[in-house]
């Protein structure tokens, strides 16, 4: 039997699409998010984020949207928004 990767809602694409949308607003980098997120006590790797960004694998574990969230200065509920914000 194939094993098959989880197919990502429309949960995990929208919050994706949203931290890559709040942070080029705000000129942030991959790797300076990455960084901020490590410094904060979560180390995140700037590859995670990026494949996360292109929906290329499942969204970060909540602890790590809470502090990306932090980093972008955004609350975490806003990660993923109502269909209709975007």
């Amino acid at each position: 039997m194939e094993i098959r990767p989880l197919a990502m809602g429309w949960p995990g694409i929208r919050a994706d699409r949203t931290i890559e949308f709040l942070r080029t607003r705000q000129g942030i980098e991959n790797c300076q998010l990455a960084y901020w997120a490590t410094a904060l006590g979560r180390p995140v790797a700037n590859a995670a984020v990026c494949r996360t960004e292109r929906t290329q694998r499942q969204a970060l574990g909540i602890n790590d949207l809470v502090v990306i969230a932090g980093v972008l200065r955004v609350s975490p509920l806003s990660l993923p928004p109502e269909p209709t914000t975007l």
